[in-house]
């Protein structure tokens, strides 16, 4: 970087700083300087301060962070007197002046369609996903196309939920029901993984003993995955036997998981109790039929 130029910025910013600090030292002999009663900073000039319609008094930066993080956060494009009892809003000038200017772009998109939707125009719909929005005179049109070319999101007009043709807006797996049965399913897939204590690598088997070695020599019983030398872990051991039906195992062990995710996640997430899911993992589960795996991958295990 020019070193000159640096001084330059340097040299500017310390005026500034020189200027201001004397600004505040004329005020406060002249009993002028103001208060925010947002952040109470008391060491502000009349020029840092904004007045709505109702002449109440905030400072710039209080103001221009309200705005912002109301926008950014929350979608919103409207912003009422940071005083709580008042009720009048701040204007669109006022934002142009405090934000970035692609910001203010942005926001200003925001404002005029939030102000096409509050004149009620017939048949006038927005974007879910962006601020895009169009008039759909066609009632038999069951999909939404956002032509924003930053989006380009399909919705149903129906649900409001991506677009599902062919299936029923009923039929349609909601983000909360989604979230719930995927973990559900991952805790039930991984209840039938074994893992070798010493390597890591994780295996299943379909059939044969249950004294698995793995590639790396160590050997562990697949029943109660503990680590074992030889056979007489079998040995008058009333549940771990040396062949058994993997299949009922398998399928045990992944009931007992189905129930244990399903309480773990009802924990960490208490207004999913009275969830249905549409898709419930254990109506697989619970299927009369025998569980088949195909393409099985054995590891390099052996017994």
């Amino acid at each position: 970087m020019n070193y000159y130029f640096v001084f330059l910025i340097t040299e500017y910013l310390k005026r500034k700083k020189e200027f201001r600090d004397e600004q505040i030292r004329i005020a406060t002999e002249n009993h002028t300087l103001q208060t925010c009663d947002c952040c109470c900073d008391d060491q502000l000039l009349n020029d840092d301060m904004i007045a709505c319609d109702n002449n109440h008094r905030f400072c710039l930066t209080c103001i221009r962070s309200y705005i912002e993080n109301g926008f950014l956060s929350n979608g919103e494009c409207f912003f009422t007197c940071l005083n709580p009892s008042c009720k009048y809003e701040y204007s669109t000038s006022l934002m142009g002046h405090l934000l970035a200017p692609t910001l203010f772009s942005r926001l200003l998109t925001k404002v005029q369609l939030e102000e096409l939707r509050r004149a009620n125009i017939p048949n006038f719909e927005q974007c879910k996903f962006c601020t895009f929005g169009t008039i759909i005179d066609d009632p038999n049109v069951r999909i939404f196309r956002c032509l924003n070319q930053e989006c380009l999101k399909e919705t149903c007009r129906t649900c409001g939920e991506p677009n599902h043709i062919p299936l029923r807006c009923d039929e349609v797996e909601k983000k909360d029901e989604l979230d719930m049965r995927t973990f559900i399913e991952n805790r039930v897939s991984e209840a039938m993984i074994r893992v070798c204590y010493k390597c890591k690598q994780r295996f299943y088997k379909l059939e044969g003993c249950n004294k698995m070695t793995c590639a790396c020599g160590a050997s562990m019983c697949y029943i109660c995955r503990q680590p074992i030398t030889g056979y007489e872990h079998f040995n008058n051991n009333n549940k771990c036997g040396a062949t058994l039906d993997v299949v009922q195992l398998h399928q045990e062990e992944m009931n007992l998981a189905y129930e244990e995710a399903k309480q773990a996640y009802i924990e960490r997430h208490p207004e999913a109790r009275d969830l249905v899911l549409k898709y419930d993992p254990q109506q697989h589960l619970n299927a009369n039929k025998p569980m088949r795996i195909q393409k099985a991958k054995r590891g390099r295990h052996r017994h």
